[in-house]
């Protein structure tokens, strides 16, 4: 799609909006982090009467963890939700114990390759455990679920914030992604085993991965070969080096954590043959 850009757009004296390309932030007034949602005209003009729930407390913004619209009667996610889907079918999810499910445990991103329905237990063990470990995981591995409504799809994106070498091809693996089928719930079994695998044996066999876990495909990338100068190694972790004109990111652990790579985006033109 072509560039869009608004810069921001004053709703009221409490939120605001600012638009890039295919993002809508959502900037409320005491809270600390953005809301987002993808961008379509229809949703930002949603957006724009949905008339959010201020927080007017320390408490009310502390647990503030989803955005409620008093326009609509519902919280940011669903109103996404039922816009892709509808609320028929919404309301039939709900009654067969579905819920709307934030696939990275953020109730403020509400991009709709965030969202997808999960039963309510299923949903509780995934905070207990896989929200938990991929989040303890990230001075590793950096592991990301995304739902592609575009062609009704699923993919696992995964980058490595340690250095990991394939024991096939003895080549150090920058990142990794995953094309599934739309099946949530084969999805998130198979990014659980996989997040478990990688952090508990500290190695990855790609090859045996084809046997194991049921994506459609898998695209690698592998880490160019740089090798640092004097100057270069005092550098700090999430600072720029650069080869040949282009830039690299220097990625490690620091105490702060600086240096981090949180996620990588899915590919949008990737689709199942």
């Amino acid at each position: 799609m072509s560039e869009i850009k608004i810069d921001r757009l004053e709703i009221d004296e409490n939120v605001s909006l600012s638009v890039y390309n295919e993002s809508i932030s959502i900037n409320i007034k005491g809270l600390r982090k953005l809301a987002f949602v993808n961008y379509t005209k229809e949703l930002l003009e949603m957006v724009k009467k949905a008339r959010f729930r201020i927080p007017k407390t320390p408490k009310a913004i502390e647990d503030y963890k989803y955005l409620y619209s008093n326009e609509y009667k519902k919280y940011l996610h669903h109103m996404v939700f039922d816009y892709y889907f509808g609320e028929y079918i919404s309301r039939k999810l709900n009654e067969q114990g579905y819920i709307i499910e934030h696939l990275d445990n953020d109730g403020f991103n509400c991009d709709i390759s965030n969202l997808f329905v999960l039963k309510k237990v299923k949903n509780t063990y995934k905070g207990w455990h896989f929200d938990k470990e991929s989040k303890e995981a990230l001075p590793i591995i950096a592991l990301k679920i995304y739902h592609i409504i575009e062609n009704k799809t699923f993919q696992v994106t995964i980058f490595f914030n340690k250095t990991f070498t394939n024991v096939i091809s003895n080549k150090i693996v920058d990142s990794i992604r995953l094309l599934y089928d739309y099946n949530y719930e084969i999805v998130l079994q198979d990014a659980e085993q996989i997040l478990e695998s990688i952090v508990n044996t500290g190695c990855i066999n790609i090859d045996q991965w084809k046997k194991l876990y049921r994506f459609n495909d898998i695209e690698i990338k592998y880490a160019p070969e740089i090798e640092l100068t004097e100057e270069e190694k005092k550098q700090e972790y999430g600072s720029l080096i650069f080869r040949d004109g282009k830039a690299h990111l220097l990625i490690g652990q620091s105490e702060e954590s600086v240096g981090l790579i949180n996620s990588i985006h899915y590919r949008k033109d990737w689709d199942i043959k």
